[in-house]
């Protein structure tokens, strides 16, 4: 219902359907955090933060604040920032997002559409492959974590 009066912001956890949006499983359902909107430029530093509009983020970003709180290695259920391929090859995981080889690569944000990212970059199939998607396809805003059983676990999570 949320967002039948507002729309989503920037790095909230958003619920959005698949139907129609090219290289995803079709007729499912899709929970990201929600990175950009129509019309912004993204792209993803080698030191695994995302540069949004030319601006880092960072732990005192809102929404982000647990997403750049990571250890020096990835772990599995862990944050670990944003990851492009360039870091991806550092830890033997190539093929992390074909969209953002290194921190010089720039990605437009189509006007209408917003470009999601899974807070668990090593392990997540987001907008680093696919792209951005159109804003209609947002269903609702996430409001518990049950899996995994972690600090994340509980109400209203970032």
């Amino acid at each position: 219902m949320t967002y039948n009066f507002r729309h989503p912001k920037r790095g909230e956890i958003i619920i959005f359907e698949t139907t129609g949006i090219p290289d995803l499983q079709q007729d499912t359902y899709y929970i990201k955090r929600m990175v950009a909107l129509g019309g912004d430029t993204v792209q993803i530093g080698d030191d695994q933060h995302l540069i949004l509009n030319g601006t880092r983020l960072d732990a005192s970003t809102p929404h982000f604040e647990f997403v750049y709180t990571f250890g020096p290695t990835p772990r599995e259920y862990d944050y670990f920032g944003h990851v492009n391929e360039i870091t991806g090859k550092k830890f033997n995981r190539s093929g992390v997002a074909p969209l953002f080889h290194s921190e010089t690569n720039v990605f437009q944000v189509r006007p209408d559409h917003y470009l999601v990212m899974g807070d668990n970059t090593m392990n997540s199939y987001d907008s680093r492959y696919w792209g951005d998607f159109p804003k209609e396809k947002v269903i609702g805003k996430s409001g518990f974590v049950y899996w995994p059983i972690s600090s994340r676990f509980g109400w209203a999570h970032r």
